[in-house]
């Protein structure tokens, strides 16, 4: 699941890196069910070339990323 979560973040963020402009996205993540999914999400986000700054809300189940 991360890993597909991750991967579609990537494809997002290279697109967007291309534009060379600075955007903000929300990412719905269904499938936290634990208190550590939000850390291993924001962890995995955070490795992405480019990312800023990653919030991540597991009463949401969102992701946001900059």
């Amino acid at each position: 699941m991360y890993k597909l979560f991750v991967s579609a973040a990537v494809a997002i963020l290279a697109s967007s890196h291309a534009i060379a402009a600075e955007k903000t996205i929300t990412l719905a993540v269904k499938n936290m069910c634990c208190a550590a999914c939000p850390h291993t999400v924001k962890a995995s986000l955070e490795a992405v070339h480019g990312v800023a700054k990653v919030s991540v809300s597991f009463k949401d189940k969102t992701a946001t990323v900059s």
